[in-house]
Order: C-alpha cells, then sequence, then structure tokens
C-alpha cells in the first residue's frame, strides 16, 4: 500500500490528523496520510453529512486509487439517521457496542476490504479529556473551570464515554468552560499537547482504530484479491 486517506468532517478533524495522527502513523512506517473533508455539496466541504454523501466520496476515492487505505473520522454526536440499520442500534445495549455494529453495516453496505468504517464516540472533543494537562496548557482558564475541567477528566476512566447530552457533550462542556474556545485552533492544540499515547492508553474504541488501521496497511496485499 502507498498511502491512508481519512475522510473527515470539517476543519478540526482536518487539522488533527495532520498536527497529531501523521507523526503517529509515521512512527509506524505509513509515510503517506492525508485528511480528505468529505464533500457535502457540490464545491463545498465540511458541514453535516449524511449517507450518501459520505458513501459517495469513498467510493469514489477508492475507484481512483488502488493502492491506498481508506478510513473515516465521523462523530457519533447527532450522526445522520440514514446512516444503514441506523434505528436497529436501539436494540443494542452499550454505545460502544452500537458503534461496532453501524461501522458493520457500513463496512457491508460499501463492501471493500482497503475500507475501514469508524465512528468516534461521542465525538472528537471527547478525546481532549483524556488528561489535564491539555487545558493546562490553555492560557486565560479561570481556577474554577480548570477545576471543572479536571474532574470532568477524572470522571471517566474512558473520556469517550463522557454524556452525550445537549449540555453535556464533551464540545459542549468545552465552550462553557473555556468561552474563547475555538475548536479549529484549540482541538487540534490540546490534543497535541496530551500526546497521541495518552489518549491511546485512555480511549479504547479510537485505540483500537488506529492500531487496526496499522496493521491493515502492513497487511493489506493478502486482502486484496478478496475484493
Amino acid at each position: 500500500m502507498r498511502g491512508l486517506y481519512i475522510l473527515v468532517e470539517g476543519q478540526t478533524e482536518e487539522e488533527f490528523v495532520n498536527e497529531v495522527l501523521k507523526d503517529f502513523f509515521l512512527e509506524n512506517a505509513i509515510l503517506d496520510v492525508r485528511a480528505i473533508k468529505i464533500q457535502t455539496s457540490p464545491g463545498f466541504k465540511g458541514g453535516a453529512v449524511n449517507y450518501q454523501r459520505y458513501k459517495s466520496n469513498i467510493k469514489r476515492i477508492l475507484a481512483r486509487e488502488e493502492d491506498i487505505i481508506v478510513t473515516s473520522l465521523i462523530d457519533y454526536y447527532k450522526l445522520s439517521s440514514d446512516f444503514p440499520n441506523f434505528k436497529l442500534q436501539d436494540k443494542i445495549n452499550g454505545k460502544p457496542e452500537k458503534l461496532d455494529f453501524l461501522e458493520s453495516e457500513i463496512y457491508k453496505d460499501i463492501d471493500n476490504s482497503r475500507f475501514l468504517p469508524y465512528i468516534q464516540l461521542h465525538e472528537f472533543e471527547g478525546l481532549l479529556f483524556s488528561h489535564q494537562k491539555g487545558f493546562d496548557y490553555i492560557p486565560g482558564i479561570s481556577l474554577k473551570n480548570r477545576e471543572l475541567l479536571k474532574e470532568a477528566v477524572e470522571e471517566h476512566n474512558n473520556p469517550e464515554l463522557l454524556n452525550d447530552g445537549e449540555e453535556t457533550a464533551p464540545s459542549k462542556r468545552l465552550k462553557k468552560l473555556i468561552p474563547f474556545y475555538e475548536k479549529t485552533f484549540h482541538g487540534p492544540l490540546i490534543a497535541e499537547e496530551i500526546s497521541i499515547q495518552i489518549i491511546k492508553s485512555k480511549c479504547i474504541r479510537f485505540s483500537f482504530w488506529l492500531d487496526k488501521l496499522i496493521d491493515t496497511f502492513h497487511n493489506s496485499d493478502k486482502q486484496i484479491g478478496k475484493n
């Protein structure tokens, strides 16, 4: 395989791939890593992603590039209900298990061994609660809010499980406790300060996804013939 393409929803995830994940993959002998914003309408990238747009972007890249692995980095929070068998997840207990099911349905629908779907539980911002030092790096946060951020970090051993309510989702907590928070700037900056190694040690699904990408990339020649 020549490279790894990661389809993302918007600029924040794009910066996260470029500023944080690229170096991680480089250390694991994947040299060509590209973040590609999903085209949501002609001439426009970013914003709400429905399944047909998601699928058409992936299909187009897989057809155009025969020597790459394709994956996605999209949020489960407010995921479009037109994803394959979306309603069936209601019968499944546990958020990680729901995402395992949805990813398997996406994989079956797209049907290409060079594609590994991934949905972030609950959203990208949850990764930023992996360690307090990411917030300590940001000046201008009040002492009270630093303590509240610390409490949020300590709330779960796995920050991916932080509540996904309208007021308590990770992104909403950040905006409330860091009023000047700009996700496209501060998000990747906080993640880089924490380090991908610490994030992997705390975020189980995220870590599994990265490890699976590395394994698939380096063993892909055995799988290509199955398509």
